[in-house]
């Protein structure tokens, strides 16, 4: 549908619009504490084992065992990661319920069915799914359970976009797909228990609550456009595109280019 110019300012815009009322009310949207309140809803029981896939600095793992008596593996890839897991770990006073180990999602070492959880966050993205789901099934105990929260690309995201966040942010394109996230989790015979389309929910909470002002990216986006050259020369292509792609992450989200997605899956076999 085509508006005319004089339908845009003779009508749509002639008056107020109770449109813009109506968006002015919050829809109580879900923070990032609602991952872990899926979680508890799964009822994990103290002295299982957990996995956390992608750890970084093993907040979440600390904070799982502390929670649930559970036991913990974190692993991350980047040997910084896990430099500072194992500090955090050992400052925690959690060395003997916590392993950190440095290994990718595709090839983990950790025995046949000796996980009970894994817990996954924004981490797929940069996993070949074949290879990764397959290990995860791997690891899981029949009965056990995968929570992974996937930031997925949308039709809205453009080919162009696309190209430069997945460059700039060593993602797998593929790993962006939902259809591909659910046909390869299915192909290594996870079955799909839950999945929650979250949308731009965590960065309207994030807005609500003032932790998060997507006002400060746009005004360094656009200082950013207007030194461009000079900030490639001095800091490298790399660090502007990756900072460029950081900055635009959660804006995307809200402007429905990226939906984050939380998907349950169990190992029924």
């Amino acid at each position: 549908m085509t508006t005319s110019v004089e339908d845009l300012y003779g009508q749509v815009w002639a008056d107020e619009s109770g449109l813009e009322a109506e968006l002015q009310d919050s829809l109580d949207p879900r923070g990032t504490e609602w991952l872990f309140e899926r979680f508890a809803e799964l009822e994990p029981q103290p002295g299982q084992l957990v996995a956390d896939l992608g750890a970084r600095d093993a907040v979440h793992t600390i904070r799982l065992v502390q929670a649930y008596g559970l036991r913990g593996i974190a692993l991350d890839p980047v040997p910084l990661h896990v430099e500072r897991a194992q500090k955090a770990v050992a400052d925690a006073g959690l060395g003997d319920a916590i392993d950190v180990v440095q290994a990718a999602v595709e090839l983990m070492p950790v025995d046949d069915e000796a996980v009970d959880w894994i817990w996954c966050r924004d981490v797929l993205v940069h996993v070949d799914l074949a290879r990764g789901f397959a290990e995860c099934a791997r690891i899981l105990r029949t009965g056990g359970y995968m929570l992974a929260y996937v930031t997925c690309a949308t039709p809205l995201l453009e080919p162009r976009e696309a190209n430069e966040l997945f460059e700039a942010l060593a993602i797998v394109p593929e790993s962006m797909d939902p259809a591909r996230v659910k046909s390869q989790a299915t192909a290594a015979c996870l079955t799909l228990v839950d999945e929650v389309a979250l949308g731009g929910e965590w960065r309207e909470r994030m807005i609500e609550d003032g932790s998060w002002d997507p006002g400060d990216d746009l005004i360094r986006l656009s200082r950013l456009d207007r030194r461009e050259p000079e900030l490639v020369a001095r800091y490298g292509r790399a660090q502007v595109a990756a900072y460029l792609a950081g900055r635009r992450w959660g804006v995307y989200q809200l402007l429905g280019k990226l939906r984050p997605t939380v998907y349950l899956w169990r190992r029924d076999a």
